[in-house]
């Protein structure tokens, strides 16, 4: 009778076996920073330079961009000043993902471009000496 192989249990993400038999743990994949790192700087020139909606308004900062191991989400976290323009200008990037992810296709080197998910981060309040 013969053996099947791959039928047996899934192994966790950054497991495998080496030619004896042991487990070899690998390290995590850095192309998700570096994608991130690449998003974040071409939606933050984007936004800067060439997005004209009135409802964007106050400085808008993207903080932290985050991606699925997969690649194909993106959460970004934008901070705006002053805060009661937040929702608004937070509406208005929503609104504007399309052009975003078409911008994006044309200026970087992705295959595919992941889903954008923008998200306001409230600002904190410093205390003043």
């Amino acid at each position: 009778m013969r053996e099947r192989r791959g039928k047996g249990p899934k192994l966790p993400s950054g497991v495998s076996f080496s030619s004896d038999g042991t487990a070899r743990h690998e390290a995590p994949s850095s192309r998700p920073a570096q994608v991130a790192s690449v998003l974040q700087r071409a939606l933050q020139d984007r936004i800067v330079r060439g997005l004209s909606d009135p409802r964007l308004q106050g400085m808008v900062s993207i903080q932290e961009v985050r991606l699925s191991p997969d690649l194909l989400a993106a959460r970004i976290k934008v901070s705006v000043l002053p805060a009661d323009r937040g929702p608004l200008s937070l509406a208005a990037l929503r609104s504007a993902i399309g052009f975003f992810r078409s911008s994006l296709r044309e200026t970087t080197s992705l295959r595919r471009v992941p889903q954008l998910i923008f998200e306001l981060i409230p600002p904190t309040e410093e205390a003043l000496p």
